[in-house]
């Protein structure tokens, strides 16, 4: 009997995890800066690959976004190895559409589109960028919140740039554990897990406190055209300055 209890507590710790079953790919340590968006539906959806429809968000937070510009600067990028993938750090952006598939019933993020001084990148959708710096001041005293500067910028050769200006006032951030696929508008049979760890402050929302004391963003060029035509509007900022992320694929 106590063999086969043995036995037992042997094949639990060799059975593989959900993460260990898939192959991980990357692991980084970021901060990144989230804009929500309700931008033209009929334009976005003709973004979107066949089969796939956008879902706009339903949270109070933030109703009718249907699209996330997310600003990233990943400080620490290594391999399943542990060595610095390519320098080790980059900054990019990216555009994340929530869109659902009524056939199979799956709800993920589609990247449509972005900036990176690596390329198109894993969902191959990402201009190259010839600028895509950013500086960020912070200060405060002793205890208090304190409070963020930021600057991004982003060109591509093509034309297309992007520009951001943001101040706001730090809150108590909300630490949270999230699994989430992410698929590719150009390709979405290719996906990929994320698994992350990350401590999100909701600077500016539909019913929280604002926060954000300064924010200028622009965005022109004919990839970004389409959806940002003047018609968008900013429904929230989200600071998450702890992001830890572990990327894994089928």
């Amino acid at each position: 009997m106590r063999l086969i209890r043995l036995l037992t507590c042997v094949v639990a710790l060799l059975a593989p995890t959900s993460a260990s079953a898939q192959n991980v790919t990357e692991w980084s340590s970021e901060a990144r800066t989230i804009l929500a968006f309700r931008v033209n539906q009929d334009a976005l959806q003709k973004m979107l690959p066949a089969g796939w429809v956008s879902a706009p968000s339903t949270a109070a937070t933030t109703p009718g976004a249907n699209l996330n510009l997310t600003l990233m600067e990943r400080v620490v990028v290594l391999d399943p190895q542990g060595k610095p993938l390519r320098t080790g750090t980059s900054r990019y952006f990216v555009l994340g559409a929530p869109a659902r598939n009524p056939q199979t019933g799956q709800s993920n993020t589609i990247i449509i589109g972005g900036m990176s001084a690596e390329g198109a990148g894993a969902y191959g959708v990402y201009l190259t960028a010839t600028t895509a710096s950013l500086e960020r001041t912070v200060s405060g005293d002793g205890e208090t919140q304190g409070r963020v500067q930021e600057s991004w910028q982003f060109a591509a050769a093509s034309g297309e740039r992007l520009e951001l200006r943001l101040a706001y006032r730090r809150g108590a951030a909300t630490r949270a554990h999230v699994e989430t696929v992410v698929r590719s508008a150009i390709k979405p049979e290719f996906q990929r897990t994320y698994r992350i760890d990350q401590a999100a402050d909701l600077v500016r929302s539909q019913n929280t406190p604002d926060r954000v004391e300064q924010v200028n963003v622009r965005i022109s060029g004919p990839a970004f055209s389409r959806v940002f035509d003047g018609s968008e509007t900013l429904l929230g900022i989200t600071a998450v300055p702890y992001y830890v992320r572990e990327i894994s694929i089928p």
